[in-house]
């Protein structure tokens, strides 16, 4: 299961560095201060960062039976009728104690592990109501993995002895299903009185779903079951109950009550309401919480809570509904449902749905009224691995931390009148003797990194500094850091590309160990260049313009972004490892000491700041990118690690598979002629690396872009050429597969090169270059030959003038992004990603008369083109007629905004490729075994045979444009959704 298999994440540092996604290739943009021989080293006394600046938070924990620890303790309950708390420990120990805040020690109840061969688990434990009259309990537990049967729902019975015990022999087994990593195994009686059980995919993280059960209902996994165990029947120790959703469907299991769950670790009812919630693991990007229906499917693995994860699977008898509440991985990466708190020590909690985290330790309370969910916030920021609520027969609330082993409880934070002394400036940090010059405390020391990351042609210093003399522990796997240590990096601009003496601060990241966590901050530098201030927790940004002669213009118009401090854990997670920049392979580079270079791993060691030198056979090293006499495929591997390994590699955020970590040897990397998974862009026969060929390899076509799924996806704006041409080469290098050969895909560029050299030599009249040019943009491929061209100044200055000026007006976006930077400031899109509030949206007061006007009549919108609105307007989205019925003003301007973060089912975009080369997409409107049916964005419908197609794959993007309402002032969209919303 997710949880319990991260035990080595619970001794990872969490990492939130800022860190830019793509590599530098030029030398001269490393500002790193060479690391001077100080022995002994100076101790560091002068550091001011401690605390937070953030508000405190409403709750923290404490701890509720101080003198009580367990063993990686899994599950808390209370027995109906008992004064005592049960708690279950992973390897199979359960143990009960009296319930007082000063009992000294608790007693075996049973140890599974022993009683029962093979038991290697135990998740959880539950009573029967009627347990003061029959003492039934419940125990899920697992045994070895991947067996069909592994995982098993029994009924025991407990003794009413003084301490109780549980009897082995009384074991009566009610369920088995297959198990895996995901095995659920949560147990609660409903209101009903019936015992609802939580399954799990059977699966490990990945690959997703390997056992395609989300959607099936034909088995008991990926659900939540409901029985009854109060009656039998001839072949089972339980009965389903009738009213169950699926009893009369042909080939389902009745025991099903819903469906469509990843890894539901933990469920609760609300005792007043009845409502049953489900916390459901996520996969790679999200993290679920439901409120669960009869029959609701809950979409895993077609989706992964509201976002496509695998479209084309088949999907389960009921409609998808979307989660009650969904948490990015920024700030949740293994939910843990809690209850619905009714007690009375917290009065102002009661109503209050609680759930947490496990790795981030948050948790977070709502209410839930009129179907809507209200009053969502933060409660407390915890360190603790929470696993488990409970509650006792007085209804109080205890959490359970399951690598502490300790049982708390929530309680009011204490205010203070104490102001934060986190400090607002870089100069109250401790970390420099000058900040404008970038001096020092003694104590701070500089460092150099192998592979220089790519910052938006940003250069960096980088530090680091531990408080006093303390020492920084060598350990195989992961570093361990003195409480109070700071890394800095500040990155800085050229307002004249390549003259230094233009060079300006733009940001000083930090990131500050306090014991448990990296905290990072951000400050960004004043105007005058005398300081820096702190860096609102949300993120901001500035416009730089820089005097750059390859620009259009011969200017460069930069939006730099400075990251909120969730942001960092977009890519920097608990699973990213080690601290990204400051570790062996990154450290394993040589500084020049005048006389001859010196190893700065061995100077680290020499300086006390390294507890000892590296073992020369643990010295793992990147090669410079940017050093073009070393080989290409390592370069090339090394530009991959710096960038793209924190985040594309397992469980770390990136749903594509690909690993790109450099230690991977490439055939193991799912990158090498694997199918993209967040869609082909249009090129025929596309991989996420097609080897030998750049044209059919999405990686290259990501990194070329600008826009929507551009690569890196965050932390930076501008492309970075001397590391595309890297990536090309190498990719260009790798010996070809049989992939490499598809006679269609070699047919469209060996077209797209004769037109090409059609263009190049079309000097003589704009007609011929027209023609060359529709051609050469009639396809991605084409597209991208056509951009290389112009960023190589290998085309006349008539006929890329031309070029730039139709690729920008092209109405296929993935092509039209590859140009866009090759246009002056003020024709690029405005991205509405860095430039829409929302919120300032929301709030316009929107004219549904000019809305209308806006909807059926503005160019360059066109809703009406695909939606039908009455008798007006063309069916190939959605009829919204009463689209006010459905979606709130909040909902349609998302809808508006990122049309691809939910897709119903019928609108689903579908790719088709033909044998012969032609790529096609639109909504399925019909298939069978002679010919699919699809309708393109205008509405044509095209019909293919079914002979002549090569693959039909649904895509994770809508067919309506992101950008389309990318020339509307915020006014225009605002009375479009005052239109929209009084259409009901």
């Amino acid at each position: 299961m997710d949880r319990t298999t991260r035990d080595s994440a619970a001794t990872v540092v969490r990492w939130g560095l800022f860190v830019w996604l793509a590599c530098t290739l030029q030398l001269s943009l490393s500002a790193d201060q060479p690391l001077a021989k100080t022995d002994p080293r100076p101790a560091w006394t002068t550091s001011q960062i401690s605390g937070s600046p953030e508000p405190p938070l409403p709750y923290t924990t404490e701890r509720a039976f101080p003198s009580l620890s367990f063993n990686r303790c899994l599950d808390i309950t209370a027995a109906p009728g008992s004064d005592r708390l049960f708690v279950v420990e992973e390897r199979g120990k359960v143990f009960s104690f009296p319930n007082r805040s000063d009992v000294e020690s608790a007693d075996l109840v049973i140890d599974l592990a022993k009683a029962i061969p093979g038991v290697s688990r135990v998740y959880s434990l539950t009573f029967h109501p009627d347990f003061e009259t029959n003492r039934y309990c419940y125990v899920c537990y697992i045994k070895k993995a991947g067996e069909p049967d592994g995982t098993h729902v029994a009924r025991f019975k407990m003794t009413d002895a003084d301490p109780p015990t549980i009897d082995a022999a009384s074991e009566t087994t009610l369920l088995t299903w297959l198990s895996g990593g995901h095995n659920g195994c949560c147990l609660k009686f409903g209101p009903d009185g019936c015992l609802y059980i939580s399954t799990g995919d059977g699966g490990p993280a990945n690959p997703p779903d390997p056992e395609h059960a989300g959607q099936d209902v034909s088995n008991l996994l990926s659900s939540i079951l409901r029985i009854d165990v109060d009656q039998t029947t001839a072949d089972r120790n339980y009965q389903i109950p009738p009213d169950n959703p699926f009893v009369d469907l042909a080939g389902a299991r009745g025991e099903v009550w819903a469906y469509g769950l990843r890894n539901p670790w933990r469920m609760s009812f609300d005792s007043d309401t009845g409502d049953l919630w489900v916390g459901d693991v996520g996969w790679e990007l999200w993290e679920m919480l439901n409120r669960i229906e009869r029959g609701g499917n809950y979409g895993w693995s077609v989706l992964e809570g509201s976002h496509p994860s695998n479209p084309e699977r088949k999907r389960g008898p009921t409609p998808i509904l979307p989660p009650t509440i969904e948490h990015s991985h920024t700030e949740s990466s293994s939910i843990t449902d809690g209850l619905t708190y009714v007690g009375s020590r917290l009065p102002e909690l009661r109503g209050t749905h609680i759930y947490g985290d496990y790795d981030t330790g948050k948790i977070w309370g709502f209410r839930y009224e009129a179907g809507q969910v209200v009053e969502h916030r933060e409660l407390a920021d915890t360190t603790h691995r929470i696993v488990s609520f409970g509650e006792d027969n007085n209804n109080a609330m205890y959490l359970l931390d399951h690598t502490a082993g300790t049982i708390q409880r929530l309680v009011a934070n204490q205010p203070t009148e104490q102001p934060s002394r986190f400090p607002r400036k870089l100069s109250e940090t401790g970390l420099f003797d000058s900040v404008v010059d970038q001096t020092p405390m003694p104590g701070v020391i500089p460092y150099s990194i192998a592979a220089q990351p790519w910052a938006d042609h940003a250069v960096a210093q980088r530090f680091v500094a531990v408080p006093g003399n303390g020492v920084i522990e060598t350990k195989p796997k992961t570093w361990a850091f003195p409480t109070g240590t700071v890394l800095v990096k500040t990155l800085s601009l050229d307002l004249e590309q390549g003259n230094p003496a233009t060079r300006q601060h733009v940001e000083t990241q930090i990131l500050h160990y306090d014991g448990i966590d990296w905290l990072p901050y951000t400050y960004a530098w004043n105007q005058q260049q005398t300081d820096a201030t702190l860096v609102p927790s949300d993120g901001d940004q500035r416009a730089f313009e820089i005097v750059n002669a390859a620009s259009p213009g011969g200017l460069r118009n930069q939006t730099w972004r400075f990251a909120g401090r969730a942001e960092c854990q977009r890519c920097h997670n608990s699973w990213s490892g080690p601290p990204l920049g400051f570790n062996t392979l990154q450290l394993n580079c040589d500084l020049d000491d005048g006389d001859a270079p010196v190893s700065q791993l061995d100077r680290l060691a020499e300086i006390g700041l390294i507890d000892k030198p590296i073992d020369p056979k643990d010295r793992e090293g990147l090669v410079d990118p940017s050093d073009t006499s070393a080989e290409t495929d390592p370069r090339a591997r090394a530009y991959l690690q710096a960038n793209c390994a924190h985040c594309h590699r397992q469980h770390a955020g990136g749903a594509v598979l690909s690993k790109m970590h450099s230690d991977i040897p490439l055939a193991e990397t799912n990158m090498l002629d694997a199918r993209p998974s967040q869609g082909t862009f249009g090129i025929h026969s596309a991989h996420v690396i097609t080897p030998g060929d750049p044209l059919r390899s999405v990686l290259w076509y990501r990194m070329a872009k600008l826009g929507s799924g551009r690569m890196p996806h965050i932390g930076s704006s501008e492309v970075d050429v001397a590391g595309l041409a890297l990536i090309e080469d190498w990719i260009g290098q790798l010996p070809p597969s049989e992939s490499s050969s598809d006679p269609a895909a070699l047919r469209r560029q060996a077209d797209a090169l004769a037109a090409l050299a059609e263009l190049e030599r079309s000097a003589e009249t704009e007609a011929d270059a027209e023609a060359s040019l529709e051609k050469l943009l009639s396809t991605t491929e084409g597209g991208l030959l056509l951009m290389r061209s112009l960023q190589q100044k290998s085309l006349p200055e008539a006929a890329a003038s031309l070029a730039i000026a139709r690729a920008a007006k092209h109405p296929d976006a993935g092509i039209r992004d590859l140009f866009e930077r090759f246009l002056p400031a003020d024709q690029r899109v405005e991205r509405l990603g860095n430039v829409v509030a929302t919120d300032q949206i929301l709030a316009f007061s929107g004219d549904a008369d000019r809305g209308r006007l806006v909807f059926f009549e503005t160019a360059g919108v066109s809703c009406k083109n695909c939606h039908r609105i009455g008798d007006t307007g063309t069916v190939v989205g959605p009829d919204l007629t009463t689209i006010g019925k459905k979606l709130s003003a909040a909902e349609l301007l998302e809808s508006i905004l990122e049309p691809s973060k939910r897709i119903d089912a019928p609108y689903l975009t579908y790719l088709l490729e033909t044998i012969d080369g032609r790529v096609l997409s639109g909504l399925l409107v019909d298939r069978d075994d002679n010919q699919v049916t699809l309708r393109e964005a205008t509405g044509t419908v095209v019909v293919v045979a079914a002979d002549d197609i090569e693959q039909l794959v649904p895509q994770r993007k809508s067919l309506m444009p992101e950008l389309l309402v990318r020339d509307l002032t915020s006014q225009q969209v605002a009375d479009l959704l005052s239109y929209l919303i009084s259409l009901k």
